[in-house]
């Protein structure tokens, strides 16, 4: 799990009970998000936007590079429909 997309999702859409989420997390996780909200906590919501935003870009980015390199194609490329499905597929293969 990313704990930053968790971060970014929790302040902008569910702030009231992000601090009950984090709760659920395994301890280990807890700390490293509960460092990455501390640092975000005062910002206002249209930079929690553009940061998700860009953290967004990075993995789609990553997840083009990867599935290229696995298995040598552009995901533009592929036809609308196969997509979704070729994602998916990357995304459990990658992690």
């Amino acid at each position: 799990m990313n704990l930053q997309v968790f971060c970014y999702v929790g302040l902008l859409r569910f702030p009231e009970q992000l601090e009950a989420c984090l709760a659920l997390l395994p301890e280990a996780q807890r700390e490293e998000a509960t460092k990455f909200l501390a640092s975000m906590k005062g910002l206002p919501k249209a930079e929690l936007i553009r940061r998700w935003r860009k953290l967004r870009e990075e993995e789609s980015a990553g997840l083009r590079r990867y599935a290229y390199e696995r298995a040598g194609i552009q995901l533009d490329e592929l036809p609308p429909a196969l997509r979704p499905w070729c994602v998916s597929w990357l995304a459990d293969q990658h992690g």
